[in-house]
């Protein structure tokens, strides 16, 4: 019994480690901003920026002790989808394409007034594939909902870890 005590307990604690070592944020940093994203991709949606903004902003305050700000937040995030492409992929004899693409890329800029060090301004791209029969408005929130989450884990990483 006492052995798998210790081993839960060892779980438990090396769990709480990761997750406290793994956030590099100064204690001085006690709040953050998220500008609506603009969308400068001309076919994308007009509400892409809007949606990524939020995802952003819900992914901070549920895994940071960071407060929100509507500006000048200590930690400040700004950008645009710049690109938002469907391309065609797996040919098929007879000339035929089996999925497609969808790739996003972001310019998003994360700049820290009290870490100079910290600030960032790289673009991140990702990509979804779909059936090539399937309609795309049909498929679209869901293949937006995977390259977000894709894209929030990569930004999230750089902000907050030393990955």
């Amino acid at each position: 019994m006492q052995k798998i005590s210790l081993f839960f307990f060892l779980i438990l604690f090396s769990a709480c480690t990761f997750r406290f070592n793994a956030y590099d944020i100064s204690p001085d940093v006690k709040t953050f901003s998220v500008e609506q994203f603009e969308t400068t991709a001309g076919n994308a949606p007009p509400t892409i920026g809007q949606q990524f903004s939020e995802q952003l902003k819900q992914r901070i305050l549920n895994d940071t002790k960071l407060q929100y700000r509507d500006i000048k937040g200590d930690i400040e995030f700004s950008g645009a989808v710049t690109s938002y492409q469907i391309s065609p992929i797996a040919p098929q004899p007879g000339q035929t394409v089996a999925l497609q693409r969808l790739s996003i890329r972001m310019e998003i800029q994360c700049k820290s007034e009290k870490q100079e060090m910290k600030s960032w301004s790289p673009s991140f791209s990702r990509f979804a594939d779909f059936a090539s029969d399937a309609d795309l408005s049909a498929v679209e929130t869901q293949l937006l909902k995977e390259i977000y989450a894709q894209i929030i884990e990569d930004v999230f990483n750089k902000a907050f870890s030393n990955w």
